[in-house]
């Protein structure tokens, strides 16, 4: 008895021990350990258990441009990341140099990044560790490109031997392809994107026995002609779909407006989320779609200061209307503490301001956790397979969207 007495004790006191030492940790500061985010769903003692299963997936692109943003990424709150991305020609092979502004080559960012920034292989590594899905994002983005590749099934092979090449080097097995016209597209090249998304993901399955292959198409896929359009083939052929669901207005957009309105169309635009919701879900099943939301919104040059004020031209003097991401945009609200204001068709908030350095009127709409969490709502409500993020790194040192994805999905 006494030996059982004692083999409790020391239990308990290593518990202890390690409760405490989890407790320091956390009160460390967060910056110093950017790959081990010691929030409130993690702890030293949760190393001793597996990872609940989320009920929703949380799926976040990582734009190699964000990589400076990589410490005040919370695993925690993710199932997914995709590295964006790597983008390719329409032989099938990646691009590796581009000229830039002056019309000298350099290497591609995307394909550079991925290849020697440590940052990248140290991500890939913790998102094993936390349980984390890490993908890499296939970038087709040149019309003349994309009808080649397409039309080209040996290409497709060429793809994929390039694909496996990485995906083995960072000891990972998922893939996203994002592939996307500037301009409308046939019929005949969304069925080709289609075909080849079934042959991506048979292919991968083969290779590395259960790989998630997740597309992205456009908002209005359903009603327009785009690469993503043939919807009920590729939820078919895909594990699943990323909805673009922003960018109903645009910084050359008529007026100023939600990015991604959850009502309001025929008022302030032509489409809306509940809309488009509604025609993806007439055809496509609830589990296979991720609601993308975005982590940024845009601020107008206009001439008035009312809703959805005209946009004017922009020129040196005025400044220019522009996207801002999440941080920028809370930057400006802390500096210049402007009236908030809430859409209530959109279901977005907005603001008007002067600028100081040009004494021009401005306007900004974006999301916040009150506009995120109808959406979060929606994505519940409709039983999806869960949310899209674009982009990781968008919302900088602030905690506040981190807290909701938690909240709402992971807790």
């Amino acid at each position: 008895m006494r030996a059982e007495i004692k083999t409790i004790l020391v239990l308990f006191l290593i518990v202890t021990v390690l409760g405490g030492f989890s407790l320091y940790i956390r009160k460390l500061d967060y910056k110093k350990h950017p790959l081990t985010p010691y929030s409130s769903s993690f702890d030293i003692l949760a190393l001793f258990k597996e990872r609940k299963k989320p009920a929703y997936r949380v799926y976040g692109y990582l734009p190699y441009w964000t990589l400076e943003k990589l410490e005040f990424i919370e695993l925690d709150r993710l199932t997914d990341v995709a590295y964006f991305g790597i983008y390719i020609d329409g032989e099938g092979n990646f691009v590796k140099t581009v000229q830039d502004a002056d019309g000298i080559w350099i290497a591609e960012p995307g394909f550079r990044n991925w290849k020697e920034n440590e940052k990248v292989t140290q991500l890939a590594e913790a998102c094993k560790k936390f349980g984390v899905n890490f993908a890499l994002t296939v970038v087709a983005h040149n019309d003349e490109d994309n009808d080649a590749f397409l039309n080209c099934r040996k290409c497709w092979d060429t793809l994929l031997k390039n694909v496996y090449t990485e995906l083995d080097e960072k000891k990972i097995t998922d893939v996203n392809l994002n592939f996307e016209y500037a301009e409308y597209t046939g019929k005949e090249m969304a069925e080709k994107f289609s075909e080849f998304t079934k042959y991506a993901n048979q292919e991968l399955d083969k290779r590395y026995g259960n790989s998630n292959v997740i597309v992205s198409a456009f908002a209005d896929s359903p009603i327009k002609e785009r690469v993503s359009s043939d919807l009920v083939n590729l939820a078919k052929y895909s594990d699943g779909i990323f909805i673009m669901g922003y960018d109903f207005h645009r910084p050359s957009s008529d007026t100023a407006g939600p990015v991604a309105p959850i009502g309001g169309k025929g008022v302030h635009a032509e489409y809306d989320i509940e809309t488009m919701l509604k025609d993806y879900l007439a055809v496509v099943p609830p589990n296979k779609l991720l609601l993308g939301v975005p982590y940024y919104g845009y601020n107008w040059v206009v001439g008035k200061d009312e809703k959805y004020a005209e946009r004017i031209d922009g020129n040196d003097a005025i400044g220019y209307s522009q996207s801002q991401s999440y941080e920028a945009i809370m930057d400006v609200i802390i500096n210049i503490k402007p009236r908030i204001l809430w859409d209530e068709l959109g279901q977005v908030p907005y603001f008007s301001y002067i600028s100081d350095e040009t004494g021009q009127q401005r306007q900004v709409f974006y999301e916040n956790q009150q506009s995120l969490a109808v959406k979060y709502k929606l994505i519940k409500n409709n039983g999806l397979m869960g949310v899209g993020i674009w982009a990781l790194g968008y919302d900088g040192g602030y905690t506040e969207l981190w807290n909701l994805l938690y909240d709402e999905f992971i807790n």
